[in-house]
């Protein structure tokens, strides 16, 4: 997933339109996509020891299988920023097809 600072800063300027308190803890999810469930499940086990938990690991209808992990923070556009790299770090480093982004719901 290609990471962008500034479109961050913005998507966070509209969440607080929208009624999300930015600065309180919030649901963040991120998803990972391969087509071989073990890559994603070994990468699961790094992340579960930072209290991801697994929302769905699903088989799409594109024959590849779609981790999404959550995990309850309080991130800013810079931490989220960082975190975006990181996982697109890790995603390589597990030879997964990709890191495919991220969402967030209120609590």
């Amino acid at each position: 997933m290609q990471t962008d600072l500034t479109q961050l800063k913005s998507i966070f300027i509209k969440m607080n339109e929208d009624g999300f308190d930015t600065k309180s803890s919030l649901k963040w999810s991120f998803y990972f996509i391969d087509t071989r469930k073990d890559k994603l499940e070994l990468l699961f086990r790094e992340l579960k020891d930072y209290n991801y938990v697994i929302e769905k690991f699903d088989f799409n209808k594109d024959d590849e299988w779609v981790l999404q992990v959550s995990k309850i923070d309080s991130l800013t556009p810079e931490k989220l920023h960082k975190r975006n790299i990181a996982f697109n770090e890790l995603a390589d480093f597990y030879d997964a097809k990709l890191y495919d982004g991220w969402d967030v719901e209120k609590l």
